[in-house]
């Protein structure tokens, strides 16, 4: 560890009896001309700048010295005074004012003053760094003397981190020519330890004589004096910490993967610990794709090193005669066996990542669920101490201004266009043929709702979890992949490959310290982005359950080995599932088609249903636009916005807080109520229990519609849209009617499903053909067959005249039908009868007849009967 030569001075004049023998050190001329240039640097180092205060802002060749500069100008002109002062003279200034001890040096500052020195810095920082650190304690010796006698008199551990590192290396790069050379890395954090004090110089006090040591730099271990001062005193091994004249530091690790474009295929991901000390700590969370500046130092397990701490005792047979026995009674052993048992120290040496500095690779505004400002969210966007830089737009305009000119002009025509909406959706996977609905409900998902607080503190949730559920091959799985390749924070798992813990957090023991530390799961490192959930009804039951919470309350509450937490999953969730038995049965309801529970299907905003059916036109459009993609690739798409617009048009309406006026709080009220009296009438069969989950639904999709089109108010036209979406969504799956009659007859007469469940016929009593409603038919066909079976003529069969009449007799002592509607029912039920031989296979003929009347029919052998 480095401390400052004012310190190690004071320390050593408090501290030095009956030393006799002083022997002069080796100087280190590199060390020595580091700190000159260093010095030289700090001192003279000055951004050039055009004297011009009505456009400063343009001409400075930082952005970061915007602010500093403005404060420069007068209304007669400039303060020469302040023109004289260095930039890094500035920055040490704002470094005292925000009270830390990291000096934020712009790496390409360094090398365009000296490539010397920068070159030198590259290849040995871990060398050089206590030349520049002593550099830096001497300029604030010379401008601020007041700050370093705090720094003195506290024990302030001084600092300087680098950014703007040219020298880039991927984690699985890190070679041994790369120890104690300066390099940027970037990765994905997936643990963070908790903030510990770290010791940095200690002073020791021996326990025989009291007297005190030298101040001793510990390095990598916990380091005691050899020997006590005291020439009198022979003590070498007992000593206690002085904690007033020690020095310690902030100290937190961090685990890093490494990131998923730099993953070579079929590689497993690569992990590297990181150690993050004073400012930087607490400014990466897990989730956060970050880069760290530092150096990669090899350092030994000193964990491993203890004598005997493996040894056993291996039991042999007991000798039987006296001189194989003890004198004590004790058997004879057979001994030990291997290295370990005797003993053996083994030397273990570990990679760690030393950092200074910690930046976001992407800022807050680029997260897709950004909260309102009031609240308080994990995602750090930049590293401490380096302020203009990283600091979010607040405004709209803020936002554009700090846009590319391209980009700005791109997003400035995306605002004026009139038809923002139908374009988005065109631009939404452009490679997927179709699903403008699903598209649709993707693209309100990205924009999202706002984010709310009760009077009681209670978040409500704005984010909107959509789910996609169909038959194979129709492109489930490529709006999840979409996702994942453009937009930040979101994170692609498979249901059947996670379990509960892999999705929401673990707890899991440090073998160095045996803490336990949480190990953020994928909904955690999602936060404030997309979870993208693939087999999501292959999940287990009890991994389901486990995800409750994070969607409705948006947090991951932890109870295990001794750590209660409640951690923020504030994510999207989107979803991708297959029916049960691989195809989609139209028979049956979207909750009877699925592997998931009722809670958590209402948890869902939107769900959507895609079947693979056969359809000549369609199939024929949907080949020629995957022969076209093969063919051209990317210029096979005529995407209206590109990605990088998508991205920013999301950031530019997350401004935008849309309120409710009161036309459109009774409009939402009233689908509300329409759509639960539709649950509880029976006209159609919905697909679970309406509830106040979907009234929040309803309200979340009008609110994301209205950001979509940068209005300040949900207007009624976007409360229908979302209730259509809503609709469509919560309602079975709309099966077309069932064709009965002659398919030659081009008389079609609807038949419908009236209050008194039978079917009526437009026009004359003859035999046409006809459309039923497919429940009505479902029913009928199901009564049939189940009549069949009670009547116990499963294999004798019976004949069709008999079963008709058992329904016609049945409806009329039912009083479902009239005596006048016999025969337009008995005609009906031929019909359907025929469907069920003909089509669905449900019924065989047994014994054929002239007259279709007195054929013998039985329960084709295959049916399944459906509970």
């Amino acid at each position: 560890m480095i401390y400052t030569d004012a310190g190690v001075d004071e320390d050593k004049a408090t501290i030095r009896p009956n030393q006799t023998h002083q022997f002069q050190k080796v100087q280190d001329e590199a060390k020595e001309w580091t700190k000159n240039k260093f010095l030289e640097f700090l001192n003279n180092f000055k951004l050039k700048k055009k004297i011009d205060k009505n456009n400063n802002n343009n001409n400075n060749e930082d952005n970061e010295d915007n602010n500093e500069n403005e404060n420069e100008y007068d209304e007669n002109g400039i303060k020469k005074e302040k023109i004289d002062k260095s930039y890094y003279r500035q920055q040490v200034e704002r470094m005292i004012k925000n009270d830390k001890s990291s000096l934020y040096i712009d790496f390409l500052h360094l090398e365009k003053f000296d490539k010397g020195l920068g070159k030198a810095l590259l290849m040995e920082y871990f060398r050089l760094e206590p030349a520049i650190r002593q550099g830096l304690s001497i300029f604030i010796q010379k401008y601020f003397p007041s700050f370093m006698e705090r720094v003195n008199k506290e024990r302030i551990v001084l600092s300087i981190c680098c950014y703007n590192v040219s020298t880039f290396v991927h984690i699985r790069e890190l070679r041994s020519s790369r120890i104690g050379s300066l390099c940027s890395i970037s990765g994905t954090v997936t643990r963070t330890s908790e903030v510990r004090p770290e010791l940095v110089i200690g002073s020791f006090i021996c326990k025989d004589c009291n007297t005190s040591s030298l101040p001793i730099a510990q390095q990598f271990k916990y380091t005691e004096p050899t020997k006590c001062l005291n020439p009198l005193c022979s003590n070498q091994r007992r000593w206690k910490i002085n904690l007033e004249e020690s020095t310690f530091t902030d100290w937190q690790k961090v685990r890093v993967q490494e990131n998923n474009s730099e993953i070579p295929g079929g590689s497993v991901p690569r992990s590297l610990e990181i150690i993050l000390r004073g400012d930087s700590v607490e400014t990466a969370r897990a989730g956060d794709t970050c880069t760290f500046v530092g150096t990669m130092n090899v350092i030994p397990d000193v964990s491993k090193m203890s004598i005997g701490n493996n040894a056993q005792i291996i039991k042999g047979v007991a000798s039987s005669t006296k001189e194989g026995s003890n004198a004590n009674g004790k058997d004879d052993f057979g001994g030990v066996g291997g290295l370990k048992d005797l003993g053996v120290r083994e030397m273990n040496y570990r990679v760690c990542f030393f950092s200074q500095s910690v930046r976001s690779n992407v800022s807050t505004l680029s997260s897709i669920n950004r909260k309102e400002s009031g609240d308080n969210h994990g995602g750090h966007s930049h590293s401490v101490g380096i302020i203009d830089e990283d600091l979010e737009p607040e405004s709209k305009e803020s936002f554009l201004d700090s846009l590319p000119k391209k980009e700005k002009d791109s997003l400035k025509k995306m605002i004026k266009s009139k038809k923002i909406y139908q374009n988005l959706v065109n631009s939404i996977c452009p490679s997927i043929f179709g699903h403008e609905e699903i598209k649709r409900g993707v693209l309100l998902m990205l924009f999202g709702g706002v984010h709310k607080k009760t009077p009681e503190k209670i978040r409500l949730r704005g984010d909107i979890n959509v789910c996609i559920v169909g038959d194979p091959s129709t492109s489930k799985s490529t709006f999840l992949k979409y996702l994942v390749s453009f937009l930040p924070r979101t994170v692609y798992t498979s249901g059947k490959a996670s379990s509960a813990a892999g999705l929401t957090a673990t707890v899991v023991k440090d073998q160095e310290s045996g803490d336990f530390n949480i190990e953020a799961g994928a909904l955690m490192l999602a936060d404030n982005g997309i979870c993208c959930i693939d087999e999501f009804d292959k999940m287990e039951p009890g991994d389901q359950v486990a995800i409750h919470e994070a969607m409705e309350q948006q947090t991951i509450s932890i109870a295990k080995a001794g750590i209660h937490a409640s951690l923020n999953a504030r994510t999207s969730i989107l979803a991708a599932a297959n029916p049960i038995g691989g195809r989609y049965d139209r028979n049956k309801t979207l909750k009877q088609n699925l592997n998931i529970g009722g809670p958590l299907m209402s948890r869902f905003d939107l769900f959507f249903v895609v079947l693979d059916e056969c359809n000549p036109e369609s199939d024929h459009r949907i080949a020629e636009h995957i022969v076209l993609t093969h063919q051209k690739r990317e210029k096979a798409f005529n995407a209206p916005f590109s990605a990088t617009e998508i991205k920013n048009y999301i950031k530019y309406t997350k401004f935008i807080c849309p309120t409710i006026p009161d036309e459109s709080v009774q409009l939402l009220v009233g689908h509300y109520d329409r759509l639960r009296q539709m649950d509880t009438s029976g006209s159609k069969t919905p697909a679970y229990r309406i509830t106040v989950r979907q009234l929040e639904s309803l309200v979340r999709l009008s609110e994301s519609l209205a950001r979509l089109h940068l209005d300040t108010k949900v207007l009624p036209k976007y409360v229908n849209e979302a209730a259509r979406l809503l609709e469509k969504s919560i309602v079975h799956v709309e099966t077309n009617d069932v064709i009965l009659g002659d398919d030659d007859d081009d008389l079609v007469k609807n038949v419908e499903n009236d209050n008194d469940n039978h079917a009526e016929e437009d026009g004359d009593d003859g035999i046409g053909k006809l459309t039923m409603n497919f429940s009505k038919y479902s029913q009928l066909s199901k009564l049939l067959v189940l009549q069949i079976k009670q009547s116990g003529k499963e294999k004798s069969g019976i004949k069709q005249i008999d079963l008709i009449d058992w329904y016609i007799k049945d409806q009329l002592e039912s009083g479902i039908i009239t005596d006048d509607e016999v025969t337009k029912e008995t005609k009906i039920t031929k019909m359907v009868i025929n469907k069920m031989i003909n089509k669905d296979n449900s019924l065989v003929v047994l014994v054929p007849n002239q007259y279709p009347d007195h054929r013998i029919l039985i329960i084709h052998p295959n049916y399944s009967f459906d509970k």
